[in-house]
């Protein structure tokens, strides 16, 4: 039989056997050594940025959707760009810039449901149908011109049309008295807008 090599180091511990991990207390599961207040911690975070980038990611798609082309509804204005061509800047339809509403897109040079529509032509062919976007009371500037046209005070000395808005499929330009202008638009909702001078007393 072999004799185990002499172990002549006096500053090594002696070997004892380990005693056996106790056995976790009825009811509780042991907890991993793993699973500190640190690593807690970092898992917080990683939720809390997830959610974060999700909802980023939700703004920016509809931001997305948003930017694209325009659609029946939208409001916007219009401006002269450089040699005198028209170009479209999309806004809410409650800001005071929001000067006409699209009624109708069509694919292709198609006309508008009445010659009161402002016409105007996407680079992508699409014809927009622009109608006024006014209430009753409305005051306007400019009328005559598609890029200038703007809604002011009817104090402003500027003013030269207020609007006055009829709803309805049945209404007709006989409605409007007075007026210097009347607008047939066939909607949705079909409507007739009236313009009649602002007056002294507006």
């Amino acid at each position: 039989m072999t004799t185990p090599p002499f172990d002549d180091n006096p500053f090594r511990s002696p070997s004892y056997a380990q005693p056996a991990p106790m056995p976790p207390e009825s009811g509780q599961q042991p907890v991993p050594h793993w699973f500190t207040t640190k690593v807690k911690i970092t898992l917080v975070a990683c939720v809390v940025a997830a959610l974060g980038l999700g909802a980023l990611g939700a703004l920016g798609f509809s931001w997305v959707l948003r930017s694209g082309p325009p659609s029946d509804g939208d409001c916007l204005y219009l401006s002269r760009e450089g040699a005198g061509k028209l170009a479209y800047h999309r806004v809410g339809c409650r800001e005071a810039a929001a000067i006409y509403q699209i009624d109708n897109t069509y694919r292709g040079a198609i006309a508008c449901a009445s010659d009161d529509y402002v016409r105007f032509r996407l680079a992508s062919g699409q014809t927009l149908c622009l109608a006024l976007n006014v209430s009753t009371g409305d005051c306007l500037r400019d009328v005559e011109d598609e890029a200038t046209i703007a809604k002011v005070s009817c104090a402003d000395p500027r003013a030269t049309e207020r609007a006055e808005v009829i709803i309805g499929s049945g209404a007709a330009g006989s409605s409007c008295t007075d007026a210097d202008d009347v607008l047939v638009y066939r909607g949705p909702p079909a409507r007739v807008v009236c313009l009649t001078p602002p007056g002294e007393n507006i």
